[in-house]
């Protein structure tokens, strides 16, 4: 609580210049609340009014800053000396809910803005489930593929070994058949000759002629 005093002596918060000695020398006490509530206290002799009326001396009485009050007639109290506090609390108080309200309001735009630029993730359960069930598919994909390549490869390699023993094979055989050729030709002509041996007449030796 904030206490001004006011009257002529020169140690009060207000002064009062009054020559004729009708002012008191602590005329009267002025007492602000926190809050901004007012209670003006008399003190003097000659008397403190509110609105024209004498209060009792020595006891609180409620003012506002748009009563007038008047010390003995001869002076009234100039209120631009008393700081307005409750102005001051209300102003505090309006600047306080423009700031809660500045703050909102920027959290909603920056809650706004955000949830457009990013996508709405999914939830993670059943984002876990569809990934974990591709990757099972992916993988037994890449297994029949890779098992298809493995069986393609080997199927030519046989089918290149097959080929390959049957060209053998042929080549033996033909082989074979020229051998038995030659060796029956060489027969025949070893027949004919022996045959043609054979055919030949013998010499006859000239007979000896005894003289």
């Amino acid at each position: 609580m904030k206490v001004y005093s006011i009257g002529r002596e020169m140690g009060c918060d207000i002064i009062i210049d009054d020559n004729s000695d009708v002012i008191s020398r602590r005329h009267a006490t002025l007492n602000v609340m926190p809050s901004g509530k007012m209670t003006i206290i008399d003190l003097s002799h000659n008397g403190t009014y509110v609105n024209g009326i004498r209060i009792n001396q020595n006891v609180p009485v409620p003012v506002t800053r748009n009563d007038t009050i008047s010390f003995a007639h001869v002076a009234q109290l100039d209120w631009n000396q008393i700081p307005n506090t409750q102005g001051m609390i209300v102003r505090y108080v309006l600047l306080a809910l423009l700031a809660i309200l500045l703050v909102i309001g920027g959290v909603w735009a920056y809650s706004a803005l955000t949830k457009d630029a990013k996508p709405v993730e999914p939830q993670p359960t059943s984002t876990t489930a569809v990934d974990s069930t591709e990757i099972k598919k992916k993988e037994e994909k890449m297994k029949e593929a890779e098992k298809e390549k493995l069986d393609s490869i080997k199927k030519h390699v046989q089918d290149s070994l097959n080929k390959v023993r049957q060209q053998k094979k042929a080549a033996g055989g033909k082989a074979a058949d020229n051998k038995n050729k030659g060796g029956d030709k060489n027969k025949a002509g070893d027949k004919g000759k022996t045959d043609n041996k054979k055919a030949e007449p013998k010499k006859e030796e000239p007979k000896k002629r005894f003289h």
